[in-house]
């Protein structure tokens, strides 16, 4: 068998593998199959070597627009999914279907992934809390939390925060959606970031 080398042609399983036959590797972009198959299923993903090697995917979509969604949503008292939204949409990662996204469970002993929130330029965080949610890939739960509303600037203050996921139930990321509580007091801009879900 030819030794992986995160082309197209061969893949390797994970990121550590890729690692564990080229010790030198640098980080970048390379193909993997997780399902060790056919190769005709493989796909790109980031591999982070820094500490211990992660297997990256990175949403097709990373940047949720800053806008007053809730505003245009005209909801008051619940949480509405942004996908439901005109202009929303869930987070897809291209090549992980689900039997890939199987196997690189099986591969991992942990995953990560970070999601920056933002206020418009102009604007600043206020001492307001809001809930928030965020959807596991399950679909059968979600992370709760709070983020700060976002009010015109009047003076210094910050204008993100970054919510920070790590688990070893491996079944709750990549996420998926994000739900905000909405009330008729917020109608600021914001948007959203989301960084790669990574998996060692």
């Amino acid at each position: 068998m030819n030794p992986p080398e995160g082309t197209r042609e061969h893949p390797a399983t994970v990121c550590l593998e890729l690692w564990l036959v080229q010790p030198n590797v640098t980080n970048g972009m390379y193909y993997i199959d997780p399902n060790q198959g056919s190769p005709a299923d493989a796909f790109q993903v980031y591999c982070d070597f820094t500490e211990e090697p992660k297997t990256c995917l990175s949403p097709l979509q990373p940047q949720v627009p800053i806008k007053p969604w809730l505003k245009e949503a005209d909801i008051s008292m619940a949480f509405s999914w942004l996908s439901t939204f005109k202009d929303g949409f869930q987070f897809e990662y291209p090549g992980a279907d689900v039997v890939q996204l199987r196997f690189l469970r099986l591969h991992s002993r942990v995953s990560s992934q970070t999601i920056q929130y933002s206020c418009s330029k102009g604007g600043r965080q206020s001492g307001r809390n809001r809930e928030i949610k965020f959807l596991s890939d399950s679909s059968e739960q979600s992370y709760l939390s709070t983020l700060r509303d976002c009010e015109p600037s009047g003076g210094s203050g910050p204008t993100e925060s970054i919510f920070e996921f790590e688990s070893d139930d491996l079944e709750l990321l990549p996420l998926r959606d994000i739900a905000v509580f909405g009330n008729q007091d917020f109608t600021q801009d914001f948007g959203f970031t989301v960084g790669p879900a990574c998996f060692s």
